[in-house]
C-alpha cells in the first residue's frame, strides 16, 4: 500500500498527486533537472516509492535520454523540470518526438500568474511554449482547496491517454515550495481525505481502452497483391517489436525483393538474396526503375535515402499502398494509393492471401541476380587496409553482438550503414533519430535506449554530433548499461563535401565544414571513461573487441581522412554493371 500523499501545503499535495497519476498510468521513470520551483514535484518523486527517478545536470541531454527510452521501453519517460530557460532545453528533443510521434511527458514547474511579465527572475511565458510539436497541453493553475481534485486527475488520464508524441504539463506554483512549511491557510480536513482516497487508488482515476484492429480496406488490397506480377516491398521505420517477425513472414509468402532501410531493424532478417541493399546508388536505382514494380508495399515512415521519395516514385507508374498507423501524410512524394492506417503486424495478421499464380518469378530472379552482381562489384571497391565511412560501416554491420542495439547518428553515419546488408542473418535493433535528423542529443539518446532496454548499445556518431552533446558523456560514464560510443573523427562536416555546396568553396571552408582539429583522448579520460583509437581496419576491428571486453562503457575514436574517405565515395557511386 503505498504511503499518503504529503500534506504539508497544498503545492505537495498537488505534486503527489500529478505524480501518483502518472505512475497509474504506467509511467514510472522520471529524469528530474535539479531546480527550485520544481521542489514540490520532486519531494513528491522522493515518496514516491513507485517511481524510478534519473538524475539529469542538464535539461537538453535529458530530453535526449527521456527519447532513448521512450523508443526502447515503448511509453513515456516524465522530464522534470524548473521554470525558465530549463523547459526550453528540452526543445529539440520535443521536436525530434513530435515528428516520429515517440511518446514524451514534460512536467515543468512554472510561476504564478501574476509573477508572468513582472520582470520576476526566471520567468518566461511557458504555456505552449512547444507551440506546434507538442500533442496537445495542461496547465495547471497553482493549487487551491476550491479545485476538484477529481478534475485534476481527470484531465492528466486524458492528456496522456494517447501515447503518441509529446504532451506538456505545466505547473504554476506559489510559496512555500518545500515540505515543513505550511500554507498560510489550512488545508482543509475534507480535501485531505479526498487527497488521500484518490491516492491510495489502485489504478488511474479514468481510463481508456485501447482502439480496435482497423481492417478496413483489406480486401481491395489482397486483390492488388493477388494479381501483382512484379511487386516491391520497402521498410522505414517500424512502430513496436510485433512488427518486424510479422515482416518477415509476409516478405517469405509474397516472394517480392525487399529494400530494408537501416532504421527499420530488418536488414538482417530478410535473406541477403531478397534485398535490394540499396536506393541511394545511381545503378541501384536504375535497376530498381527497370524492374518496373507494378506494386508497392511501404511499410513504416521515413527513410534515410531520399531517392526513393525524390527520384523513384515521381516516375513510377507503381500502385502504391501504405500501412502505418502514424498520424500525418507521410508521403513526401504525393504518391500513395491506398493508405491503410495500422499497425504492420495487424496487416500482416488480417491478410488472406491466395498462392499468386501472377508473380513473375523469372523477372524476379533476374532483378535480384542484377542487384547482387552490383553489389559485389562495390564491395570490391571498397579499399581493405584504409578507413572510409563504407569501410566502417560494413564491418561494424558483422561486428555487433547479435540481439544487442546499434545507435546511428544523422549525416553521414546513417547514411553509410544504409548502403549495405548484414553480412548473415542477426537481430540488431536499430535505433536513430530520424524524425528531424538533428546531430544534438545523439550520445544522450543512445544512453537512454541502453538504460531502458537492459541491452548494450554500440553508438557511431560523427564529431560534430559529439561536440554537440558533450555533457551527455556523464550519463554515459554513470549508465549501469554499457554504450560503447564510436566517434568517427574526420574534422569537421565533411557531408557538406556530397552536396551541390561543393561547388562554392568560398562558402564551404570553413563555414560548412566546421574544422576544430581536436581528438577526445583527455575528454574521455576527464569522464573515467576507457579510451581506444583506431586510424586502420584492423585496428578498428582490434578496439572494438577491446571496447566489448570492457564491459562498461566505453569511447573508441576512429581516426578518418576526409580526402581518402571522399575519393572512396566517389569511386563507389560511379561503378555501373556492363
Amino acid at each position: 500500500m503505498p504511503r499518503m500523499p504529503l500534506s504539508d501545503n497544498l503545492n505537495l499535495l498537488w505534486s503527489s498527486l500529478i505524480v501518483a497519476e502518472l505512475v497509474k498510468n504506467g509511467l514510472d521513470t522520471f529524469f528530474i533537472s535539479p531546480g527550485n520551483r520544481n521542489a514540490p514535484l520532486i519531494s513528491a518523486l522522493i515518496h514516491e516509492e513507485r517511481s524510478v527517478k534519473k538524475i539529469c545536470v542538464d535539461e537538453r541531454a535529458a530530453g535526449y535520454r527521456a527519447l532513448g527510452h521512450a523508443k526502447a521501453a515503448g511509453r513515456p519517460g516524465v522530464l522534470v523540470c524548473t521554470s525558465g530557460t530549463a523547459p526550453a532545453n528540452y526543445y529539440p528533443a520535443v521536436i525530434e518526438a513530435f515528428r516520429d510521434e515517440i511518446p514524451l511527458v514534460i512536467l515543468s514547474a512554472d510561476r504564478p500568474p501574476e509573477l508572468i511579465g513582472s520582470d520576476a527572475n526566471q520567468t518566461i511565458v511557458q504555456p505552449d511554449l512547444y507551440g506546434r510539436y507538442c500533442r496537445d497541453s495542461l496547465l495547471i493553475p497553482c493549487p487551491s482547496a476550491d479545485y476538484p481534485l477529481e478534475a485534476l486527475l481527470a484531465r492528466i488520464d486524458s492528456l496522456i491517454a494517447r501515447p503518441v508524441g509529446p504532451v506538456h504539463i505545466n505547473c504554476a506554483f506559489r510559496d512555500p515550495l518545500v515540505p515543513g512549511i505550511p500554507d498560510s491557510r489550512p488545508i482543509p480536513d475534507e480535501l485531505l481525505a479526498t487527497a488521500g482516497r484518490l491516492y491510495a487508488r489502485e489504478g488511474a482515476y479514468t481510463t481508456y481502452p485501447s482502439p480496435g484492429t482497423l481492417h478496413i480496406g483489406l480486401e481491395d488490397v489482397e486483390a492488388i497483391l493477388n494479381r501483382t506480377a512484379r511487386g516491391l516491398i520497402v521498410i522505414g521505420r517500424l512502430d513496436g517489436p510485433r512488427d518486424a517477425p510479422a515482416l518477415e513472414e509476409l516478405a517469405k509468402k509474397l516472394g517480392w525483393p525487399v529494400f530494408c532501410d537501416i532504421a527499420s531493424s530488418m536488414k538482417g532478417r530478410i535473406p541477403s538474396d531478397r534485398q535490394i541493399f540499396s536506393l541511394d546508388h545511381p545503378e541501384a536505382l536504375r535497376l530498381v526503375s527497370a524492374y518496373a514494380p507494378e506494386t508497392i508495399l511501404q511499410f513504416g515512415s521515413g527513410l534515410v535515402s531520399k531517392h526513393y521519395f525524390a527520384s523513384l516514385l515521381p516516375h513510377s507508374e507503381a500502385t502504391v499502398v501504405q500501412i502505418s498507423p502514424r498520424t500525418g501524410l507521410r508521403d513526401p512524394a504525393h504518391r500513395v494509393n491506398v493508405r491503410l492506417s495500422m499497425p504492420a503486424f495487424a496487416f500482416v495478421e488480417g491478410l488472406h492471401l491466395q498462392e499468386n499464380p501472377s508473380l513473375d518469378a523469372a523477372d524476379c530472379c533476374r532483378f535480384l541476380d542484377s542487384l547482387e552482381t552490383l553489389y559485389q562489384a562495390l564491395q570490391r571497391r571498397i579499399p581493405e587496409e584504409t578507413l572510409s565511412f563504407s569501410r566502417i560501416a560494413s564491418d561494424l554491420l558483422g561486428a555487433v553482438p547479435d540481439g544487442e542495439g546499434l545507435f546511428l547518428g544523422n549525416s553521414l553515419v546513417i547514411r553509410a550503414f544504409d548502403k549495405f546488408r548484414s553480412p548473415f542473418p542477426r537481430k540488431i535493433s536499430v535505433i536513430s533519430n530520424r524524425g528531424v535528423s538533428g546531430i544534438e542529443g545523439n550520445i544522450a539518446t543512445s544512453v537512454g535506449f541502453a538504460e531502458a532496454s537492459r541491452r548494450r548499445m554500440t553508438a557511431v556518431i560523427g564529431d560534430i554530433s559529439f561536440l554537440h552533446d558533450l555533457n551527455s558523456l556523464l550519463l554515459l560514464a554513470q549508465s549501469a548499461t554499457p554504450v560503447v560510443l564510436i566517434i568517427i573523427n574526420n574534422g569537421g562536416g565533411r557531408i557538406f563535401e556530397r552536396l551541390p555546396i561543393r561547388d562554392f568553396p568560398e562558402i564551404l571552408e570553413p563555414y560548412m565544414t566546421t574544422p576544430h582539429g581536436m581528438t577526445f583522448d583527455l575528454l574521455a579520460a576527464q569522464f573515467d571513461l576507457p579510451y581506444f583509437r583506431a586510424a586502420t581496419p584492423d585496428e578498428l576491428r582490434k578496439a572494438y573487441e577491446s571496447a566489448l571486453d570492457a564491459e562498461r562503457s566505453a569511447v573508441l575514436e576512429v581516426i578518418l581522412d576526409p580526402e581518402e574517405d571522399l575519393r572512396t565515395f566517389q569511386t563507389f557511386q560511379n561503378v555501373r554493371l556492363p
